[in-house]
């Protein structure tokens, strides 16, 4: 029997890992994630936590913290990940059970289907597993072919306790059309609803690595198989530290608008998630606490605004097209009825130059300047343009 799927949010602001912080922080986590437009997060439901023991259930940590955000009206993807001491075969150089290497299958699906039965009403989206293709997050290499039977049987899960619930494969480390191709190949196409992707680009701009490019070449592998399937990037981001592959916090800003207005202008993809809320940690030489919106100390990055400012002038807009104005100059226009607003910024040298105007009097939204107003002549207005994305909104 065919089951139509729960309807979903259709904001496409999302972060990844709200919920890492302390009990007594979690309503201040939410209300500066509503504060910034934030309307999803990607949270995950280890395993190891949940059922530590064959036949232990540990549900407190998990239901107080999905309580907070479902009162904040914050929704949540679903990681069902990884594996959990008892239910592994493999074990790592010190002998211990390794959590990162394919489970038992009959476990892992009794876990998937105990996790989303709990959250039915609460969580309407699952990702399996995380990164996959990569050494990192499978042991001992990755293996599409073990991927797609750890995939295949926690889809059957997922839909055995939620019929209605939307399952995201792949969910690969970067664009990785080979690992995608080979998962589909071995029938997880079959069981994927949306195809998840992690396209980093640290320290490069999208446009540099032609990141629209690659989802185009995921989209392909679809449209081979007689449906394009949504594309979700669960995960991406830049940390503010001084390392090679690290940004200024005013550039890690800068970031955040153009990942999201490029994947979203492209049509592919539906949601975007920041890698990460907040900090996780406070030493600023360190990449991998660096990655937040939010400092540690819950002090909003340049970033945080920069979202905010995004998240407040295109939520309810679609995806309209662009104007192709030559050069260095990109220009994204977004819908929503009869009302048109743009994004436009140089990715090369600053300049000043008209653009296209949605309407005779438009005011200028761009961070962190305070907005203005300017009246156009023939539809068009001159503005200076660098690297920070320009809003063009109807007075």
């Amino acid at each position: 029997m065919l089951h139509t799927l729960h309807p979903l949010d259709p904001s496409p602001f999302g972060v990844v890992a709200m919920l890492r912080t302390r009990p007594e922080e979690l309503d201040t986590a939410a209300r500066l994630a509503v504060g910034a437009g934030i309307r999803w997060t990607r949270e995950d439901l280890l395993w190891h936590h949940v059922q530590p023991e064959q036949g232990v259930w540990r549900w407190e940590r998990y239901d107080r913290e999905l309580g907070v955000l479902q009162a904040h009206g914050v929704n949540v993807l679903g990681l069902l990940c990884y594996g959990t001491p008892w239910a592994m075969s493999i074990r790592d150089a010190h002998g211990n059970p390794d959590i990162w290497s394919l489970p038992d299958l009959s476990a892992w699906s009794d876990y998937v289907s105990a996790v989303v039965e709990r959250y039915r009403g609460q969580i309407h989206a699952w990702e399996i597993w995380n990164e996959p293709n990569s050494q990192t997050f499978w042991h001992p290499k990755p293996d599409p072919r073990e991927y797609a039977r750890l995939l295949i049987a926690g889809a059957e899960a997922v839909k055995r306790a939620d019929p209605q619930a939307w399952v995201l494969g792949c969910n690969t480390g970067d664009v990785d059309p080979w690992f995608h191709r080979a998962v589909f190949d071995e029938g997880g196409w079959d069981c994927s609803d949306i195809i998840g992707v992690h396209p980093y680009r640290p320290p490069h701009t999208p446009e540099r690595t032609d990141m629209v490019g690659d989802l185009l070449q995921l989209a392909a592998l679809s449209a081979e198989r007689g449906k394009v399937k949504p594309l979700w990037i669960t995960e991406i981001g830049i940390a503010s530290f001084p390392g090679v592959d690290g940004a200024s916090e005013w550039w890690q800003a800068v970031h955040v608008l153009r990942y999201y207005l490029l994947a979203l202008a492209s049509g592919l993809v539906e949601k975007v998630f920041w890698y990460d809320f907040r900090d996780d940690g406070g030493d600023p030489n360190e990449e991998q606490q660096n990655f937040g919106l939010l400092r540690r100390d819950w002090s909003p990055k340049p970033s945080y605004e920069a979202f905010r400012l995004m998240a407040q002038t295109l939520e309810g807009f679609e995806p309209n097209g662009r104007f192709e104005l030559g050069g260095d100059v990109v220009c994204l226009r977004f819908r929503r009825g009869e009302e048109e607003r743009y994004a436009v910024w140089s990715s090369g040298k600053n300049m000043r130059r008209p653009v296209p105007s949605p309407s005779d009097r438009v005011t200028l939204l761009k961070f962190p300047e305070p907005a203005r107003q300017i009246e156009a002549v023939d539809g068009w207005v001159s503005v200076d343009l660098n690297s920070c994305p320009l809003f063009l909104v109807s007075a």
